[in-house]
């Protein structure tokens, strides 16, 4: 984390003026109040928090990984502002920092990276301590307990859609806007996303082996720390590319505890 520490990001925080309006654009009360710029045709938040964050996870990033993070952002802020709902609830520049931080656990300079929990949860971490140190030193505001707590939510639970689909609007447009990185619109959980759409960001951010890359990321963890792997979709990827992973799995699985519970 001393890496987190001297990380200055006052160097980071030129203020950009806001682009020309574009179809794509959020309806937020607090939009209006913020500076934006538009990627790849999405209005996004512009704001000094975003702009470190983007530094920031270019600098714990290759390049795989940052164009993912940001098509994940794009893809999310389309489908945010296609539903009116979603736009009235949420704060684009919460959905911003979680965005464009949940993958700090794959960290390529290994700063980040922890050697006994799930790399979403040292992802949450990771970006939860970067809003508190912009906090401290004067960069943003307004970021009270709840709002950190749904940023680290979003960033813990957006791989598993069977629980980010149930949670709060920010969580769970977080997690649609990844998902549809993967497959584009045949991955959308919201389907609303077109393939003109997607092409579009993907010409910004090309994507760069996205499947293969974060396949070797996984199977990593599954030999580095396969205990964050068990009992989880990575699971798949240790059973079937990872010498031995089976073995070393039994007697460490939820089934195991369920079937040794003690007795009455």
């Amino acid at each position: 984390m001393q890496l987190l520490k001297s990380f200055t990001l006052a160097a980071l925080l030129p203020l950009t003026n806001a682009r020309p309006h574009d179809p794509y654009t959020f309806l937020s009360t607090r939009q209006n109040k913020i500076p934006t710029t538009t990627i790849a045709g999405v209005i996004v938040p512009n704001t000094p928090l975003v702009i470190a964050a983007k530094a920031y996870a270019r600098a714990h990033s290759d390049d795989m990984t940052y164009n993912h993070v940001m098509r994940s952002w794009l893809y999310g802020s389309i489908i945010i502002s296609k539903n009116t709902t979603l736009n009235s609830l949420i704060d684009p520049e919460t959905h911003a920092i979680a965005a464009i931080l949940h993958d700090l656990g794959w960290d390529n300079t290994g700063a980040l990276i922890s050697s006994d929990k799930r790399f979403e949860v040292d992802g949450a971490i990771a970006a939860r301590d970067f809003v508190d140190a912009a906090v401290k030193n004067g960069t943003t505001k307004g970021w009270d307990e709840g709002r950190k707590q749904l940023v680290w939510d979003a960033i813990a639970l957006h791989t598993d859609p069977t629980i980010f689909q149930y949670k709060e609007p920010v969580v769970k447009a977080t997690g649609t806007g990844i998902f549809s990185d993967f497959q584009g619109p045949n991955s959308d959980l919201s389907h609303t996303l077109t393939w003109d759409e997607y092409y579009r960001v993907k010409e910004a951010f090309p994507r760069l082996d996205l499947g293969p890359s974060v396949g070797e990321i996984i199977c990593g963890f599954a030999r580095t720390k396969p205990a964050t792997t068990y009992d989880n979709w990575m699971m798949q990827y240790g059973i079937r590319y990872v010498k031995n992973y089976t073995e070393e799995a039994k007697g460490h699985l939820g089934i195991d505890m369920v079937e040794g519970s003690l007795p009455n």
